[in-house]
């Protein structure tokens, strides 16, 4: 889950500016369609979509900007952002940005946007949350200063502010959008490198390249955002080449596409991971939590289950976070069945006695059913009966999260978190500090809790993340959860296509595709 689902800056590099030559009439031959599913209506930057949302992100740039294939943030509409406290940030606009219908992006087109987006109720208007008077109409902590300045006071310090600026909900939006946001779902006006020509959520969108965009110049000059309804469908013409790029292949297709589209497939780990909790009240045993973490045989069965489409897990958080480290969980999260009977054996010497049958819980209305299986099956025989594993299905998410939060659930929970914004503090905060939004394992741990309100209060990111990955290691100490997997982001392309590059929330990144 993330929150969608539930309910400093030294280190910025500014964005060099290049100039565009004249688009006026879109080439076809640097035309390209990408295939995506039907989306739902949008009505502001906050309705998230992974069926429209990759459009939009081609279409709006905001303060600062994800360098291509990387989680970093660089500089795009901001000049300047600084801080002293990682409280108040004064913000420095580039002078001369253009939206789309050729009016200048403003100090006040960001606020009012912020504003709008994060009182709309929708779903990510809970990343403002930060910003001093959320949850009234027009937040308290931000001021416009100039027509090209303006401040941002937190309620608190926090660290990771600027790292989510780079997210799509907080783009600007021209004076004629404030005035009228019905227009948005119409026709989206924005002030990214691609601008809108036809718009149609149910059939296909047509963007071309922006000539007064002062960011890097894209390579193709039009993009054709085709729907499908019919996967089949959408397949058929990606073989073909009829489709030059999707990001909708399954995990289980993997390696078909790979074989079909001769090796033409993006595959790497993403911002999802996937992990079993263990409620403190079920297995207090610590020795007992590492036989069962080193028992479960992560290759295997992310390679038979899942055809390659999820990567193992060695660590807390998936490594398209800033501040996430390979291997941080070290040998407690690797299979290890010698080491594993070690532990356990270890863990009844103490005195402790797991119950006979161990349930592992899930909501069986999501395709969990399989590996759950093999995750019991592993546990249980790699401990030699032992500790007997049980899948315990629940018929809906629905209930499965109400009982999990009323800590009805008497064993290992199925948990998982997608991040909101690609920073470390996005995985522990809300998963394990003591007031985590989705601390399933209710954990609680005073010194954890303190690391984080420190890296939060830190100005420096070097130090910030530090302290953030002390937190960390407070995890693979006390093992609250078991990391199984990361989620990876998948994309096929044509022949067309030499090169592109996936967004950190793994959209395709229109500047970075080079044709062939």
């Amino acid at each position: 889950m993330s929150r969608q689902r539930l309910a400093a800056v030294a280190a910025l590099t500014l964005l060099p500016c290049t100039a565009l030559g004249s688009t006026a009439h879109a080439d076809s031959a640097s035309e390209i369609t990408v295939g995506t599913c039907t989306p739902y209506q949008f009505l502001d930057l906050g309705t998230v979509d992974p069926c429209g949302s990759e459009q939009l992100d081609a279409l709006f740039t905001g303060l600062t900007e994800y360098e291509p294939g990387t989680s970093r943030s660089r500089y795009a509409v901001a000049e300047s952002i600084i801080t002293k406290d990682n409280q108040v940030f004064h913000v420095t606009l580039r002078k001369g940005w253009k939206f789309h219908d050729g009016t200048e992006v403003k100090a006040r087109n960001f606020v009012e946007a912020w504003n709008q987006v994060a009182s709309g109720k929708t779903d990510n208007s809970f990343l403002f949350e930060e910003i001093k008077g959320y949850g009234s109409r027009r937040m308290s902590g931000l001021k416009v200063t100039g027509n090209h300045t303006f401040t941002i006071t937190l309620s608190r310090p926090f660290s990771p502010f600027v790292k989510k600026l780079s997210m799509l909900a907080f783009s600007p939006l021209p004076d004629s959008t404030l005035k009228n946001p019905a227009s948005f779902s119409k026709k989206p006006i924005g002030n990214g490198p691609f601008r809108v020509v036809s718009w149609s959520l149910s059939s296909k969108s047509v963007v071309e390249r922006f000539d007064d965009y002062p960011g890097a110049k894209p390579a193709v000059s039009r993009i054709v955002y085709r729907v499908y309804r019919d996967e089949t469908a959408l397949y058929a013409d990606l073989r073909a080449g009829d489709l030059d790029f999707t990001s909708l292949i399954p995990s289980t297709k993997l390696a078909t596409f790979k074989k079909d589209l001769g090796g033409r497939v993006l595959n790497r780990a993403g911002h999802t991971v996937q992990l079993v909790a263990f409620p403190a009240k079920v297995a207090a045993n610590i020795d007992f939590r590492k036989a069962v973490s080193m028992a479960i045989d992560r290759e295997t069965i992310t390679r038979e289950v899942f055809g390659g489409g999820r990567v193992p897990a060695h660590s807390f958080v998936p490594p398209t976070a800033e501040g996430s480290r390979r291997d941080s969980c070290g040998q407690v999260c690797s299979y290890n069945p010698g080491e594993a009977r070690k532990y356990l054996a270890k863990a009844l010497a103490s005195g402790f006695r797991p119950p006979a049958a161990l349930p592992l819980y899930y909501n069986a209305d999501s395709p969990h059913a399989e590996w759950v299986k093999r995750v019991a099956e592993s546990v249980t025989k790699t401990l030699g009966g032992k500790v007997k594993v049980v899948p315990k299905a629940m018929p809906t998410f629905a209930g499965f999260r109400d009982a999990v939060t009323g800590g009805r659930l008497n064993g290992m929970i199925r948990a998982g978190w997608q991040l909101d914004y690609p920073h470390i503090q996005n995985v522990l905060a809300p998963m394990y500090a003591s007031d985590g939004v989705s601390n399933d394992s209710r954990y609680r741990n005073p010194r954890f809790d303190a690391l984080l309100r420190a890296a939060d209060r830190q100005s420096s990111p070097t130090k910030a993340n530090a302290l953030y990955q002390q937190a960390e290691a407070l995890l693979v100490r006390d093992l609250p959860a078991i990391p199984l997997w990361v989620y990876s982001q998948q994309a096929g392309y044509s022949t067309r296509i030499a090169k592109a590059e996936l967004t950190p929330t793994g959209w395709l990144d229109p500047v970075t595709v080079k044709l062939a």
